[in-house]
């Protein structure tokens, strides 16, 4: 069972899948598995593997979803003695501690917009932790020898060309920076038909409401908007490009940690341009 388990890990990391790993790290007196048992748990709930079964898995695997979810690994500790519902029909009376701890790819970063922000945009992000992807309409922006490290560097005659090359998920992020109004809205406009788990948009709150209209004449609803942060970043009164990286990688790495003291910083695109058009009206 235990190979099965880690060639069912290989393959799910060969996917690019998250899943989270399930351990028997301790336990006393009698439990309805061996000491070392493993069971890896993937998005959807499935497992492969068991820590014994009954109640006690199936507190496992909802907190195994969490796990991935937050990305943040748990212990959890049961003592059968103490609660019957957790050793019905097993007759055990032990106690055990189970830990879990999520095994996720990291996220990728798409960034569209190859110019001084995307540079430090991309530095930034990488140092904290995520893969990035660039793309831009401009090989002699971007190009291996401007972005060595990246993962992949998409540099089509259009953006429309480079959309098909690229398979974001719903742990992707998605970062807006182009040279103008016109592309960050197409940009946006494909965005919004992938699954990516973050959409940011940087630019002036008159440029947001711009796309934001322009979007919406073009048959997008206002509530797909929901999804994008734009103005993109923290507010921390960024001003180089330097700075403004800085306030873009700190809103990716909240969003990835779900840091709930700091989401409500952040604003969605629908929100900002709301706001905008009515102290306009004002």
């Amino acid at each position: 069972m235990r190979c099965n388990v880690y060639e069912d890990l290989v393959r799910e990391q060969s996917a690019g899948r998250s899943c989270a790993m399930a351990t028997i790290v301790a336990y006393q007196g009698s439990i309805p598995s061996r000491g070392n048992a493993k069971m890896l748990v993937h998005e959807d709930g499935s497992i492969v593997g068991t820590v014994g079964g009954g109640a006690v898995e199936a507190e496992v695997i909802l907190t195994a979803r969490d796990v991935i979810a937050s990305d943040k690994p748990t212990m959890l500790s049961f003592s059968l003695n103490d609660n019957p519902r957790l050793d019905t029909g097993m007759v055990c009376g032990g106690s055990l501690d189970i830990y879990i701890e999520p095994i996720c790819p990291k996220p990728a970063v798409y960034l569209f917009g190859a110019g001084h922000v995307g540079l430090m945009v991309d530095r930034a992000a990488r140092l904290a932790g995520f893969d990035t992807v660039v793309i831009d309409d401009r090989p002699e922006f971007a190009n291996a020898d401007r972005f060595p490290d990246v993962a992949q560097v998409v540099a089509e005659a259009t953006y429309a060309e480079g959309f098909g090359k690229l398979a974001p998920n719903n742990r992707s992020l998605i970062f807006i920076a182009t040279r103008c109004h016109e592309l960050d809205a197409e940009v946006l406009g494909w965005a919004l038909t992938t699954p990516a788990g973050y959409i940011g948009m940087i630019g002036s709150k008159r440029k947001v409401t711009t796309v934001f209209t322009q979007l919406q004449s073009r048959g997008v609803p206002p509530e797909a908007f929901e999804r994008v942060h734009a103005p993109v970043g923290l507010d921390i009164g960024a001003d180089t490009p330097e700075e403004i990286a800085i306030s873009v990688v700190a809103e990716f790495i909240a969003w990835r940690r779900r840091a709930e003291a700091v989401m409500p910083i952040m604003r969605t695109m629908r929100a900002s341009a709301d706001q905008a058009r009515r102290k306009e009206a004002s």
